[in-house]
């Protein structure tokens, strides 16, 4: 016979909260409001007259890129088929994967907010590891992305470092 087992109950709220919400992958859509999160929150690309589709991973495909799916190679956290966040996955041709920094619609305020965004780090990095990734690696600020990244168990290492860029 089937028996229930109690759960702690800090553990069922989380996994009811996590019911909540969907990750699908990234669409085209999504690029037409996706702008407006980074202009709200005052955010620009690393370097002056470029666009973040630039610098972020294609859709995962094997063969010849194709230029229109630049940009896709995320996923998307949502909450009642609403966008709530988006988060970009590098792949290498190494043993680890590059997950970026996430970009969230800053109009959505509500309480289960750290929850989806945390959902979405985790989802990215499992995502990482069933592609057969030994490591993930990424960068984030200490008051941004760093305390999601720390939750879904990654690691600070050695001393502050800078992002560095150049354009070729």
């Amino acid at each position: 016979a089937f028996r229930f087992k109690r759960r702690s109950s800090i553990f069922f709220t989380i996994k009811l909260y996590y019911m909540k919400f969907q990750v699908r992958k990234l669409q085209e859509s999504d690029w037409e409001f996706m702008p407006i999160w980074w202009k709200e929150y005052d955010q620009e690309p690393w370097m002056t007259g470029e666009n973040f589709r630039d610098f972020l991973p294609g859709a995962f495909q094997v063969g010849e890129f194709e230029k229109k799916r630049e940009g896709l190679g995320g996923f998307m956290v949502c909450k009642d088929n609403d966008p709530i966040a988006a988060m970009w996955l590098s792949l290498t041709n190494t043993n680890c994967a590059v997950p970026t920094s996430a970009i969230s619609d800053p109009s959505y305020r509500d309480s289960d907010r750290h929850l989806a965004i945390l959902l979405l780090t985790n989802f990215v990095t499992n995502f990482a590891k069933e592609l057969g990734y030994k490591y993930t690696f990424g960068w984030a600020q200490e008051n941004k992305m760093l305390p999601y990244f720390l939750k879904a168990g990654y690691e600070v290492i050695g001393d502050k470092s800078y992002e560095v860029i150049k354009k070729l």
